[in-house]
């Protein structure tokens, strides 16, 4: 399985990305965004990486439309 890597342009905006459940960056953002915990097991963390890669999504979605 292929593991999602941060763009360079998203970098600059990692830190904007606060629910990581610890300081915001690269790499534990990558692991939230990659990671796939059971919410049957574990509730608040797969919480925090739906929060993740909701804030990657928009992110993407504003990087589409140029706005960022």
């Amino acid at each position: 399985m292929r593991k999602w890597k941060m763009p360079k342009w998203m970098v600059p905006y990692a830190a904007n990305i606060t629910n990581t459940g610890r300081e915001p960056t690269v790499e534990a953002i990558e692991f939230m965004y990659n990671d796939d915990a059971s919410p049957l097991i574990n509730l608040p963390l797969s919480t925090l990486e739906a929060c993740v890669k909701s804030q990657v999504g928009l992110l993407y979605r504003l990087h589409e439309k140029k706005l960022l």
